[in-house]
């Protein structure tokens, strides 16, 4: 059976399971869902008209925007349409008092609705384009308009409903009007959107319609011949984790037919326990902010990356020594051999799979063994009070990568300035202050009086 959320009552944002179906009637005209006729669809109209001039003008950027559509779905975003889309979500959470993102793939669609801020002029204008995002210089996730285009490795004519205002995209529509001005082999689809009414988009979708009632911020995707295959794996295999490093975000439901996929966070005496309706897990959360020197900022990731840089250690409570990877919101391959997450604004490959050389991610690395260090006795427990220790990166082993090597070594030569290390009473102190037996002490049991006196 479908699932079925009432946001009617309890806690804003939080889903309640129900078992009937819901007969909802289209949005009435005092919802607060814009028709065709809004300042958003004044815009959209004014912006259509000055790309369609500036491809007139310069026939070539036809050709380099359809490339740069084309390598976007199909290069390094493709297969992370569900990455993009709810970081898209949460970072429309930062700016409201809305907490929750659902997702659902049906036979025709994948849907994901927030009920975080509606989209504005400067947020359509960075789905039609690139690297215009007006959330650069912020703490979201998203910011070079540039994860949304990979929607079109599912779907040629994605639809985004938002209460100011709705819009879609549409393949041979774009191509029709661009035609006019302009031929080419190869056309861009995500620079022309077209206004469109919510409310009767609503009329013949019962999910659109159950979403409206809720949501401000819808994305609808008509799926192309096999996408729906891919995006289920995309389901089943997204990272629940992820909430930890968006604490504004706090519910999330991915849901395939009859199965669901729910997760929520809750922060319980410093502690957050991450829900995954199949169990919890108890992790530590800790967080700095680096102030990037003059060196790094000649390294950054785009031209106006800021100067401040969060950073995140989310440390699993319950396997302390699991040997953990650096994440830029969603795993990367490149392993820490730290136990748990390092997340942070790396600098990546094209992919996002893997870490690159260089001043930026060195002094992200050397900003994060501080904050490792400084709160690695926080993981001592009083029955175990080495259990910390285990969260520390293994041995060197041939083949491990510069960047967890980078770590490992920072760490050796910044933990002896910490109390970390437990003496016969428990107490953490400074390796340097803490004595041990000789060794020969130990296997001599001729010197036990000696080592009796060592001792006091």
């Amino acid at each position: 059976m479908r699932r079925e959320y009432d946001f009617s009552k309890g806690e804003r944002g939080k889903f309640y399971r129900q078992d009937a179906k819901l007969n909802l009637p289209p949005p009435s005209r005092q919802d607060p869902w814009a028709g065709g006729e809004s300042r958003i669809a004044d815009f959209i109209v004014e912006e259509t008209e000055r790309t369609l001039c500036a491809y007139r003008e310069q026939p070539s950027f036809v050709t380099e925007h359809a490339n740069e559509e084309h390598d976007t779905a199909h290069g390094g975003y493709a297969h992370r349409q569900l990455f993009e889309l709810v970081q898209n979500g949460a970072d429309a959470l930062t700016r409201s008092d809305g907490a929750s993102i659902l997702v659902r793939l049906t036979g025709e669609y994948l849907y994901c609705a927030d009920d975080g801020k509606p989209i504005d002029e400067d947020g359509v204008r960075a789905l039609m384009f690139s690297r215009l995002s007006s959330k650069r210089d912020t703490s979201e996730i998203g910011r070079f308009g540039l994860g949304f285009k990979s929607v079109l490795g599912v779907t040629d004519s994605p639809e985004f409903y938002s209460r100011p205002g709705s819009f879609r995209f549409d393949r041979q529509y774009a191509a029709r009007r661009i035609a006019r001005v302009v031929e080419a082999e190869r056309y861009p689809v995500l620079r022309l959107p077209i206004p469109v009414d919510a409310r009767e988009a609503s009329e013949g979708d019962e999910d659109l319609r159950e979403m409206m009632t809720w949501a401000t911020n819808i994305v609808r995707l008509p799926l192309i011949r096999g996408a729906k295959e891919d995006l289920a794996e995309q389901i089943g295999a997204f990272p629940a984790e992820f909430l930890l490093f968006v604490d504004h975000v706090r519910h999330l439901s991915l849901e395939d037919g009859d199965r669901s996929r729910d997760f929520a966070l809750q922060s319980v005496n410093g502690e957050f326990r991450l829900d995954t309706g199949e169990g919890s897990s108890r992790w530590k959360c800790f967080k700095t902010t680096h102030e990037l020197s003059a060196k790094a900022q000649e390294d950054p990731r785009s031209v106006d990356d800021s100067g401040n840089v969060p950073i995140w250690w989310a440390v699993p409570l319950n396997r302390p020594n699991e040997p953990g990877y650096y994440w830029s919101f969603f795993p990367t391959k490149t392993a820490s051999f730290l136990s748990g997450i390092l997340n942070a604004p790396w600098k990546t490959n094209e992919d996002r799979q893997n870490l690159l050389p260089g001043p930026y991610n060195d002094e992200l690395i050397d900003a994060a063994v501080t904050m490792v260090a400084h709160h690695l006795p926080e993981l001592a427990a009083k029955q175990d009070p080495a259990r910390h220790l285990d969260a520390l990166p293994r041995r060197h082993e041939t083949g491990d990568n510069e960047h967890g090597n980078r770590l490992r070594e920072r760490l050796d030569e910044v933990l002896h300035q910490y109390s970390v290390v437990p003496d016969q009473d428990g107490d953490l102190c400074r390796i340097t202050d803490v004595s041990c037996a000789p060794q020969e002490l130990i296997e001599d049991r001729t010197g036990e009086v000696a080592l009796k006196k060592w001792a006091s």
